[in-house]
């Protein structure tokens, strides 16, 4: 079973305790149970996958395709569809839920990530510089970067 994955989120970090008393840092992650929305054959696309759905959403938030698909399926409407290819479908039925229990007896998983876009960040953010004053003839460019050091000049040489 170990062929299809979950969608979590992440919640923040922690840390646990070894019984010799050393610190590890922990990812909390929150994960949702996934539920089978469609069953692809080799016959439809040439591969055996299965369509998983996560996380919920209202019904006004969807658009009137995606709306028709989840009616024409029979299930309840589904934020994220992902699809995992299995080599076995048998194993496998529409409608089915999917949560942490599939890795019970897995001890190491691989896991992917996607960081969130920050925007634009300054350069206290971005390269963590300390900033400007805050008094003293510095006015609106508290969180500026200042000066960045010395530009390099080329030696003149001297012939004589």
């Amino acid at each position: 079973m170990s062929e299809i994955g979950l969608i979590g989120k992440k919640i923040g970090m922690t840390r646990e305790f070894y019984k010799t008393g050393q610190s590890v840092p922990v990812t909390v992650l929150k994960v949702e149970k996934g539920r089978v929305v469609q069953l692809i054959n080799k016959d439809q696309r040439g591969y055996d996958a299965i369509q998983l759905g996560f996380g919920k959403i209202k019904n006004s938030k969807l658009s009137k395709a995606m709306k028709g698909y989840f009616s024409k399926r029979n299930t309840e409407a589904k934020r994220t569809l992902k699809e995992f290819r299995v080599k076995n479908l048998e194993e496998y039925k529409e409608g089915n839920e999917f949560g942490i229990e599939i890795f019970k007896d897995i001890k190491f998983l691989d896991v992917k990530s996607k960081t969130i876009g920050k925007g634009f960040a300054g350069a206290m953010k971005r390269h963590n510089f300390g900033g400007l004053r805050a008094s003293h003839g510095v006015s609106i460019s508290h969180r500026a970067h200042g000066s960045t050091g010395q530009k390099p000049r080329p030696w003149k040489s001297i012939q004589g």
